[in-house]
């Protein structure tokens, strides 16, 4: 059973964008199909007729809760904390991010 379908919209998958119905189980996309051939029941029905459809994003680097150093290399303020950082990437359409790895001279893999 799809908990979503997403009927109608401009859909924006790798092969091009298309008129298509896409069906949403638990959290992934399960199907993306030809308009009106998603019959099973849903557990809800969304229109997107007029609207362009686009998986989340992802963020491969990004900075949160890291020291932002004055020109002197002095840490006096911080960027944004992860909970933060999560919902304005959200409201852009960004899913996933992954925080960039600091690195200290000095410091090795292992």
């Amino acid at each position: 059973m799809l908990d979503r379908v997403v009927r109608g919209g401009q859909v924006v998958t790798p092969e091009g964008v298309g008129t298509w119905d896409v069906g949403i189980a638990g959290e992934r996309i399960a199907a993306v199909a030809a308009p009106g051939t998603l019959t099973e029941d849903a557990g809800e029905v969304i229109d997107a007729g007029g609207k362009i459809v686009v998986p989340g994003g992802i963020d491969p680097h990004i900075h949160a809760r890291w020291a932002l150093p004055d020109a002197e290399g002095h840490a006096h303020a911080y960027s944004a904390d992860p909970d933060h950082v999560s919902k304005v990437a959200l409201f852009g359409g960004t899913t996933t991010w992954i925080d960039f790895a600091m690195w200290e001279p000095g410091q090795t893999l292992e």
